[in-house]
């Protein structure tokens, strides 16, 4: 069978168009959901303060990350379409109980589930959905991927943030529940757990309904966590996170101490957010000719100078300048992490794989803001925890450019398989 569908379109672009939503889906669970309601949702419960609501958001986060685990796990197992929908329904459900709620303890709990269903499951949800129907064109898909959630995701906020000032965050939120009760549907109807033909993307032969055949050609998540590739890249994205969720949210403090006002702060927002979405398409199609590991080194060293830069800029043009490089880092960080899991590590287990990395993530970008507040109470100043970011960031660079990263449409897992069979095939039975 040929490599190329004779059917027409490849399903797997209809999947990535689906996990694009998916992910646009995750807003409620989102900082910058969240944040859309915040100071109203604070104006009706007065005894929360905002100090107290940031405890509150930090704790439903770090639990919330937990949830990553059972949904990779789920995944696997039951198949994308039973988890997807069945995770944007309860996600909707929570989000209509939170619309309504009028104690403390019961908001606790509905930003906990929302951080844990809307953040971390649907998210795992989402990457997956790419991850299971591709692996020779990953990259492109996930660039393609990248663009049109940014743009989903770009656009539901503003629709939701208008909606908040029009009729308030509770009916705004109610408006958001119906949403998701519409993509609900969507995803239950169209999504497809994975292809029927799997040598279009999976194998250089013939394809293969054996699921020994396979699972053989794919690591564990056992085998994917023994690699140092599993750990540089789930620890660079997840140092991304953790400075970007920190600097972000104190971008205008730091742009304040070098003396730019809050214009360059709004114009180094859009500037990176442009960037970044061309960085997707770009990196995701170098992605296919080039090695994973050096574009991941020359992102990591790229967003290193651009976090060291930060304490040094002196005018409007260096700011943009340094939004725009850093857009470019950040868009190459996101691209690669999506993909490279299923090219290194195949589709049996991605799940799972991709769950334990997602988690990582959640924890680091829930730690960001606290290390960088902690720091500038500390030292008076941003300087130390940025430079600090930078030196990590290119320490983490460099150990990307000497990791190997397996290949398992080529065969590396199979490989290692049928290299043991002699080893556990001499050993005596009991």
């Amino acid at each position: 069978m040929k490599k190329t569908s004779s059917h027409g379109i490849y399903y797997g672009w209809a999947m990535v168009a689906l996990a694009a939503v998916a992910m646009a889906a995750t807003l409620p669970g989102r900082t910058h959901g969240l944040g859309l309601i915040t100071k109203r949702l604070l104006a009706d419960f007065p005894s929360i303060s905002q100090e107290d609501f940031g405890v509150i958001n930090f704790w439903a986060t770090i639990i919330g990350a937990l949830f990553c685990l059972p949904c990779g796990w789920l995944s696997d197992r039951i198949g994308l379409r039973h988890v997807a929908g069945a995770t944007t329904l309860a996600l909707a459900g929570v989000v209509a109980w939170m619309s309504q709620l009028r104690d403390e303890w019961s908001l606790l709990v509905a930003i906990t589930l929302t951080r844990g269903i809307g953040q971390s499951m649907l998210s795992v949800v989402s990457i997956t959905m790419v991850g299971k129907w591709f692996q020779r064109r990953i990259g492109i898909a996930m660039g393609v991927y990248a663009v049109l959630m940014s743009l989903m995701m770009a656009v539901g906020t503003g629709v939701a943030g208008y909606r908040v000032t029009q009729v308030g965050w509770r009916g705004a939120w109610m408006e958001v529940a119906y949403m998701l009760v519409a993509a609900t549907v969507v995803l239950w109807l169209l999504t497809r757990s994975q292809p029927s033909d799997r040598s279009i993307e999976f194998s250089e032969g013939e394809a293969s309904s054996d699921a020994t055949m396979v699972n053989r050609a794919c690591a564990t998540w056992q085998q994917a966590v023994m690699t140092p590739c599993f750990w540089v890249f789930a620890g660079s994205i997840s140092l991304f996170g953790l400075v970007s969720s920190g600097v972000s949210l104190f971008q205008q403090f730091i742009l304040d101490e070098r003396g730019l006002n809050e214009l360059v702060f709004q114009k180094c927002l859009v500037i990176g957010l442009l960037t970044g979405m061309v960085a997707n398409l770009v990196v995701g199609g170098m992605a296919r000719k080039l090695p994973l590991q050096a574009l991941l080194a020359a992102a990591m060293l790229t967003f290193a100078a651009t976090t060291a830069c930060l304490p040094l800029l002196r005018t409007a043009g260096q700011a943009y300048a340094c939004a725009a490089v850093n857009g470019v880092a950040g868009g190459a960080i996101t691209v690669l992490f999506f993909a490279v899991w299923g090219h290194a590590f195949g589709p049996a287990q991605l799940g799972r794989i991709q769950a334990l990395a997602q988690m990582m993530t959640v924890f680091a970008s829930a730690l960001g803001p606290f290390v960088v507040a902690r720091s500038h109470s500390m030292t008076g100043s941003y300087y130390f925890i940025l430079t600090t970011f930078a030196a990590t960031s290119a320490l983490l660079g460099l150990a990307a450019a000497f990791t190997p990263v397996p290949n398992a449409a080529a065969g590396d897992w199979e490989r290692d398989a049928l290299a043991e069979m002699p080893r556990l095939e001499s050993e005596p039975t009991s």
